[in-house]
């Protein structure tokens, strides 16, 4: 979807688009709008400079992202110099989370899955729903998840633990713990450990805690056994 729009102008032009806004899954929404206002002039060494600023755009549009491009010609026809600037915009489609997830303003969205899973069981469920297990960016996203662990049942059926739930890191590689993405939890941007932990604690059907988990009391940081079933935390990036 886009707008194309032609003036002759060495002045301010308010660039507003309207159409369909189109979802991620295909559907539409409603009606979008951006305005933007494009400037053109001359520095001081005779050059002609394009600057164009965001105006506003309609709600239901700020969470996605918006290509916006401006081209500039200089004509003379006759006596007269035109200066043609050329703007387009084109909204760009945005992913939709499946239902079940809660977006946290400003962070991201999840879901607290409560059926009972393996570590890597976890992982694959995420995948298959277009997200991942969910890595911690920083202390408000740990805080995120730990608002949306807090609404859990006190139990969880079938459950190891009720007070842990996998999100995604690991340490296949043993005492080197890295995200799903490959990077180092401080290289991640959060690496707040429980007291003690980790410390691969002993289990009779995992010996080594080499699967990451949050905790549900404070958001921090544990070492699971990756063979017992858990509670787990999938994010879907849009």
């Amino acid at each position: 979807m886009g707008s194309r729009l032609l003036i002759a102008s060495a002045l301010a032009l308010a660039l507003a688009w309207t159409g369909a806004d189109r979802c991620g899954d295909g559907s539409k929404g409603g009606r979008a709008m951006i305005t933007v206002d494009v400037t053109s002039r001359r520095n001081a060494t005779g050059h002609r400079l394009v600057k164009a600023d965001l105006v506003a755009r309609e709600d239901n549009l700020r969470n996605g992202a918006v290509d916006f491009r401006v081209e500039q010609d200089v004509f003379v026809i006759g006596v007269v110099r035109y200066v043609r600037l050329t703007a387009s915009t084109n909204t760009l489609d945005q992913r939709v989370p499946p239902p079940g997830y809660e977006l946290v303003p400003g962070v991201g969205w999840y879901r607290l899955h409560l059926t009972p899973l393996t570590w890597e069981e976890a992982r694959l469920a995420c995948e298959a729903e277009g997200a991942h297990l969910a890595v911690l960016n920083s202390q408000e996203e740990a805080a995120a998840l730990k608002g949306i662990f807090a609404r859990a049942p006190a139990t969880i059926p079938q459950a190891a633990w009720a007070n842990f739930a996998y999100i995604g890191f690991s340490d296949a590689t043993e005492g080197h713990y890295i995200t799903i993405f490959g990077q180092t939890l401080e290289e991640s941007g959060y690496a707040e450990w429980i007291t003690n932990q980790p410390d691969n604690a002993k289990s009779s059907t995992d010996p080594d805690s080499d699967c990451g988990g949050i905790v549900r009391q404070n958001g921090k940081l544990n070492d699971l056994p990756c063979r017992e079933r858990a509670a787990y935390f999938c994010e879907f990036s849009l």
